[in-house]
Formats: structure tokens, C-alpha cells, sequence
């Protein structure tokens, strides 16, 4: 059983939410100041079981100014729509990968979904770059060393310049 005198961090524990959260709901006046002074201050059942019905109404989507209302005794104004608590819950994060194939060539891919090799991905980029190859012989532009090199055409000669 729980002791009757409970320090900041034993009520929180209990009521499974932070200490800040504890000072929060009294600052809000939804939780009543702790008891005592000084560094005898101390909170009773009371405060736990008022912070384990605040996190009850928070559940069940209830706002603060609604919970104040709700503890206080006054009317008990209808929870937060379903809606907003529906986007909430669908926010999800995903981890994309992001390729530079050459200046203004990029691939983005969620690796979540898709593992290619690295064989893969290399002939990915040949091809890529070949698309974007200059209709002329040039690479379209360069980019920090990967610049797409030139093709020597049939007829030209390659001379060794040494």
C-alpha cells in the first residue's frame, strides 16, 4: 500500500506522469498545492487519486479548461472531437533515403519498403545518367567529381598525349 505522505516523485510515479507534470496541474490549479511547507511539503491520497482522474479525462480527450471544469464540480463539457484526436494518432514517421545521381538528379525512396542491392543501385545510376546525358557528347553539368564523362565517338581518334 501506498503511504499517505507521498513526495513529488512518489505521486508521480504513482500516477505514472512526470513531476513536472505535477507541479504543471498545480500551477493550473486542476491539482491542489501540496501540503506543509518547505521541504516538508508532501502530498496525501487525495492528490493522487485527483491526478489519476486529470489523466483520465486527458484519455478521454478532454481539455484542460473541460478537466478544471470537470473537477470542480461544474458541468462537464463534451470531450474534444474524434477528429482531432484521429490526426493526432496517425502521424507516423518514415525513414527515406535520399540519392544524388548528379547536379539536379536526385532519388528519394522509402528504405522501409524498398532494399536494393548495391549492384542495384549502381546499374540505377548508369541509367539514370544516361537519360540525362547531353544529346551532344557533354555531360549536362558537373558535380563535386561526378561529372558524367564524354563518350568518345567511333570516328574520333584517342590519342595518347605522352
Amino acid at each position: 500500500m501506498i503511504s499517505t505522505d507521498l513526495s513529488i516523485g512518489e505521486l508521480a510515479n504513482a500516477a505514472g506522469v512526470s513531476r513536472r507534470a505535477v507541479r504543471f496541474y498545480v500551477q493550473l490549479r486542476l491539482l491542489p498545492p501540496p501540503l506543509g511547507r518547505g521541504r516538508g511539503r508532501h502530498y496525501d491520497q487525495s492528490h493522487l487519486e485527483r491526478l489519476r482522474r486529470i489523466t483520465e479525462l486527458q484519455a478521454a480527450g478532454h481539455s484542460l479548461d473541460g478537466i478544471r471544469r470537470i473537477v470542480e464540480g461544474g458541468e462537464t463539457p463534451p470531450p474534444a472531437a474524434p477528429l482531432a484526436r484521429l490526426a493526432r494518432a496517425t502521424l507516423s514517421a518514415e525513414l527515406w533515403t535520399r540519392l544524388r545521381f548528379g547536379a539536379g538528379i536526385e532519388l528519394h525512396y522509402d528504405a522501409a519498403r524498398h532494399n536494393p542491392t548495391a549492384e542495384q543501385l549502381m546499374a540505377l545510376r548508369e541509367a539514370v545518367r544516361e537519360v540525362f546525358r547531353d544529346p551532344f557528347g557533354g555531360a549536362t553539368q558537373e558535380d563535386e567529381g561526378n561529372e558524367i564523362p564524354p563518350e568518345p565517338s567511333p570516328d574520333e581518334e584517342v590519342r595518347d598525349e605522352g
